[in-house]
């Protein structure tokens, strides 16, 4: 199958859920895609990490051996979807297992994103989701990821105050 050409060929979820049932396990496939991804072409990247996401649903091993070449990715990443996509997966990781250097570039555009008013909501969820699980690490981060759910929270959207509100009251359990 001509990934490339599926994916322009139609933007929806039965197409997307058509790829990813062609993709299953097969990894050369699997790896077909995810390079779509690291293109950065404008709609080809976003809809690959769409089918990405949905093997990673049904196939959550499938994602393991790419976990580096995503956190190497996410400084490059032009688009918000790809950027949804990515941490989303990335927010389902035992943080433990990655290296100072892959934390930290991790962290730094998580944090850079949860702060920019400009990002979507669910870009934030997923950003504040990584910080929050890195704080197991780093306890001291605890106090700065209030201060931005704070002040983003009374101008911020529902989804937005749902997951906030949530890590909040954990949150200030820990401070």
């Amino acid at each position: 199958m001509n990934f490339r050409d599926q994916l322009l060929a139609e933007l929806s979820k039965k197409n997307t859920q058509y790829i990813a049932s062609v993709i299953g396990t097969d990894k050369n496939m699997f790896n077909q895609v995810f390079n779509l991804i690291l293109n950065n072409e404008k709609t080809v990247s976003g809809r690959a990490a769409w089918v990405v996401e949905h093997v990673w649903l049904e196939h959550p091993y499938m994602i393991e051996p790419y976990i580096n070449d995503i956190i190497d990715f996410l400084p490059k990443a032009k688009y918000e979807n790809q950027k949804r996509h990515f941490l989303k997966y990335l927010s389902t990781i035992d943080l433990f297992l990655l290296n100072d250097e892959q934390l930290g570039i991790l962290i730094d555009k998580c944090f850079c994103w949860l702060e920019d008013l400009s990002y979507p909501t669910a870009v934030k969820m997923y950003a504040m989701q990584i910080i929050y699980n890195y704080i197991e690490i780093e306890p001291d981060l605890a106090p700065e990821l209030i201060a931005i759910i704070e002040n983003q929270y009374q101008e911020a959207t529902p989804g937005f105050k749902n997951r906030g509100g949530k890590l909040l009251k954990k949150l200030y359990k820990l401070v």
